[in-house]
């Protein structure tokens, strides 16, 4: 077990890719926090992962909310005395949309919940891994990276680029203090080509 006595925290664990990474995790013995915008989801993964004989723990918190996030850490923290990995995976697509269509309310969701979320779990998961050192992997997407043919994905292009750069920056000022910082950046085979 790769992962055994580490606590690892995950964002949008409720499906997709956080709630397959959750699942992992706990087969590879960590302990698992998954934070999701609504409870149910996020403790389905949980039921899961007990199931299957991991150890876990499901938190609602909207990762745009500076609030929640330090609240759900600070819980995480007081349940298992450590947290050793994060994984940024909250998102949403957003509205895609020609640019003039797009609604500044809708523009500022996708950038509040990609962008910002990202930047709060970061920023309230940092003090933790400080202790004994760490990883943070972010979620990002081909389409801030390399995939420009699907018009109308302005918003999410965006914030997914952001989230490339903030992972380089993250991982140079944090490296000093063992912790390690990489992006992935997932494609859906056709519907992003």
């Amino acid at each position: 077990m790769k992962l055994s006595e580490k606590v690892a925290v995950i964002t949008g664990g409720g499906s997709g890719i956080g709630r397959a990474a959750a699942i992992l995790m706990a087969k590879e013995g960590a302990k698992v926090a998954v934070i999701n915008r609504t409870l149910e989801t996020g403790q389905e993964t949980v039921r899961q992962l007990v199931d299957e004989g991991g150890c876990g723990l499901a938190i609602a918190a909207d990762v745009a909310d500076s609030m929640q996030m330090q609240q759900a850490f600070q819980t995480i923290f007081d349940e298992y005395q450590r947290i050793d990995i994060v994984l940024a995976n909250a998102g949403i697509n957003g509205v895609w949309s020609p640019i003039e269509e797009i609604e500044p309310e809708e523009w500022d969701k996708t950038i509040n919940t990609n962008l910002r979320g990202t930047f709060l779990t970061v920023k309230y998961a940092v003090p933790y891994l400080k202790k004994q050192g760490g990883s943070i992997v972010i979620t990002s997407s081909i389409n801030g990276t390399r995939s420009f043919k699907k018009v109308g994905a302005t918003a999410y292009a965006s914030t997914k680029a952001a989230q490339v750069a903030l992972a380089k920056m993250l991982a140079l000022e944090l490296a000093p203090s063992q912790i390690r910082v990489n992006v992935i950046c997932p494609g859906r085979g056709g519907d992003f080509h």
